[in-house]
């Protein structure tokens, strides 16, 4: 049967996984990369993928994996396919390992922006990820091709700590324009015992964010903490909510071609929604749902709440990603205690 001529649904959000290979063993890897079979995505895939899922104009394509850099030409042809849709803004993810010449002509042939894994000081890093060095060394490639980044770090117990540290050294890199703070999601390699406890998240965040503010007026283009917008950042995603994919207008393309409403989710039976081919278009509609049980009494008004997929993930993790939004927040604490 052909594809409908008007798919029924216009994602505004679509994460596409080109290759399940990665030359690391993060220790908390919710997909488990490496350990897994080595599956690229067909180009054809991501075709089939972005007709039968409306994309187009207003939408945002995230390119990941696995690590995107293992399989320059599949990055290349998803973002052609892309950038003739219309799409507005295409990123990459990349654990920066193996950034080079031919990737940063890649990045400035379609205008790419660039996310970098990176999970504290060398230390830190080097412990949890590995090749800090190269990584460091694909920063100043993109710093010498003036090509501005984010970086991205998971947030666990082991990393926790050394947050401050990290936007220190983030703030000498005058491209560093972004840093994200992902709360460790119990899946894959990882488990529930890596999550970072509530004491020191509030502590080390609460001292990033004076470390960048300090350092913000000293920088031509500031070094923003993504979290500190979060309380006011809902925005329009088609409905409202914490993202499109709780608004029924995200997907995930793994490359081996299945569908999921988020990528934290990927692999689990209970959330597929079909495939390229044959997406499930009423499953894909539902969302998630939103976590709203420490809502109410919050102080952090305009809050867009915390990460759906988080929260059906842990509801201890979940707490956490509320956290940090009330951690610059010092009178009111999760559960409405004074600080």
């Amino acid at each position: 049967m052909p594809p409908p001529l008007f798919p029924p649904l216009a994602v505004k959000l679509l994460v596409v996984w080109v290759t399940t290979r990665c030359q690391l063993r993060c220790r908390y890897c919710y997909m488990s990369a490496g350990d897994v079979p080595e599956v690229d995505l067909d180009e054809r895939t991501f075709a089939a993928a972005a007709q039968n899922l409306g994309l187009g104009p207003g939408a945002e394509v995230q390119i990941a994996g696995g690590e995107p850099l293992l399989v320059p030409r599949i990055v290349d042809s998803v973002a052609a396919q892309a950038r003739a849709l219309g799409v507005t803004r295409i990123g990459v993810q990349t654990n920066g390992i193996a950034i080079d010449d031919d990737f940063i002509a890649l990045v400035k042939r379609h205008r790419l922006a660039v996310g970098v894994s990176l999970d504290g000081p060398p230390a830190v890093n080097d412990r949890v990820r590995g090749h800090t060095g190269d990584v460091l060394r694909g920063l100043a490639r993109l710093e010498a091709a003036g090509i501005p980044f984010g970086v991205t770090a998971v947030v666990g117990r082991d990393t926790v700590a050394t947050l401050p540290d990290l936007g220190l050294l983030l703030a000498g890199f005058a491209q560093a324009r972004s840093l994200g703070l992902d709360i460790l999601r119990p899946a894959g390699r990882a488990r529930e015992d890596d999550l970072a406890a509530p004491a020191d998240l509030r502590r080390a965040f609460r001292a990033l964010a004076e470390r960048l503010e300090w350092t913000n007026r000293h920088r031509r283009a500031p070094l923003r903490l993504r979290e500190l917008a979060a309380a006011d950042c809902g925005g329009d995603v088609g409905g409202g909510g914490y993202c499109p994919s709780e608004a029924g207008l995200g997907a995930a393309l793994t490359a081996d071609g299945n569908l999921y409403p988020c990528a934290s989710l990927a692999g689990r039976p209970e959330y597929h929604c079909g495939t390229a081919a044959a997406p499930d278009y009423a499953r894909l509609r539902v969302g998630l749902p939103p976590d709203t049980s420490a809502c109410g009494g919050c102080a952090a008004t305009g809050c867009r709440g915390r990460c759906p997929a988080l929260a059906l993930l842990s509801p201890r993790a979940g707490k956490l990603d509320c956290l940090m939004r009330l951690a610059v927040r010092p009178r009111v604490m999760l559960d409405g205690t004074k600080d």
